[in-house]
């Protein structure tokens, strides 16, 4: 016996926002850590880090936005 149930809205946009945050944190640690291991200095590290969770995140929200727009 399978049920579907549909999650409330405001529970299911934190999800989208808690995932796409975890995500974004991912990426910016990753490029953090690549450019630390090209010897770079530490505004770099700083920078190419923000940059890259900044994008990540935009790009994740306007992903989910398009997906909830399209049901």
């Amino acid at each position: 016996m399978t049920t579907t149930s549909t999650q409330p809205p405001a529970t299911r946009r934190g999800l989208e926002v808690t995932t796409v945050f975890f995500a974004a944190t991912t990426a910016g640690l990753t490029a953090g850590i690549v450019v630390a291991l090209c010897h770079a200095p530490a505004l770099a590290i700083m920078g190419s880090g923000g940059a890259t969770f900044g994008v990540a995140f935009t790009v994740g929200m306007k992903v989910f936005e398009y997906l909830n727009n399209d049901n």
